[in-house]
């Protein structure tokens, strides 16, 4: 099977489903299997030649706009406490970002870091009892004014609790970019610690040099009720064109 006329054969920037490209793989030869097809589509994806954007959707990337799925080399602090909560609650669901990632995307850098700790429903106050003992800068759910009342000197930890159909993390415990999107646009104190001029940046460079799960995005946000919030936005303030 020749790979870059398969791929050739779909549209650039249209959103596809495995069906489409089922039947153009079959047209160049029918006897690919099943088997043969995934292999193919897991092939494509890992070249970056198309990216997941839903389940079952797909879109092919243009030659030079391929884009990379996200990773952060985290702070020394941030791999402590992922090992400190990890040792003492190893079966716990927790995932962990931190303030200074947004470094990357923002005009104005952030100087005091914060580490959010968003823990599963009932484990959240012992998690937080656990690290406030080794770190007392630890802040449990706090309101933006408890938290500027607060926070540490230097950096701060958030635990808060983890909101079901958070999208998961596809390395350890840290938090994937749609999450990290979905919070910015609804949490108050996360919101607050962001000026809102940045998100337009934030939102243009996450989509152009990232891979971004649109329906994992939207999944998510709909859960916080969002979905119309970041949708508007997106389209009234960037130059980002939304695949699903």
């Amino acid at each position: 099977m020749d790979m870059k006329t398969a791929i050739n054969k779909i549209p650039v920037g249209e959103v596809f489903g495995k069906q489409l490209f089922r039947e153009v793989v079959r047209q160049l030869n029918p006897d690919y299997t099943e088997c043969s097809i995934n292999w193919l589509l897991g092939k494509l994806k890992n070249e970056n030649k198309i990216m997941t954007v839903g389940k079952g959707k797909y879109i092919r990337i243009e030659e030079g706009k391929r884009k990379i799925h996200y990773t952060y080399q985290h702070s020394r602090e941030y791999y402590e406490i992922e090992r400190h909560i990890e040792e003492n609650y190893p079966l716990v669901v927790f995932q962990m970002w931190e303030l200074i990632q947004l470094n990357e995307f923002v005009n104005h850098q952030i100087a005091k870091n914060i580490i959010f700790v968003d823990v599963e429903n009932m484990l959240e106050e012992s998690v937080f009892d656990l690290l406030h003992m080794r770190y007392p800068y630890t802040l449990f759910m706090p309101t933006e004014e408890q938290f500027y009342r607060h926070r540490g000197a230097e950096d701060t930890v958030v635990v808060q609790r983890l909101v079901s159909e958070a999208p998961r993390p596809e390395e350890a415990h840290s938090s994937p970019l749609e999450k990290l999107l979905v919070d910015l646009f609804t949490s108050k104190l996360t919101g607050n610690l962001i000026e809102r001029y940045e998100y337009k940046a934030i939102c243009e460079d996450m989509f152009e040099k990232y891979v971004i799960d649109e329906t994992k995005l939207f999944r998510y946000a709909r859960r916080r009720h969002v979905e119309d919030d970041i949708r508007n936005y997106i389209k009234e303030n960037t130059g980002i064109r939304l695949s699903v």
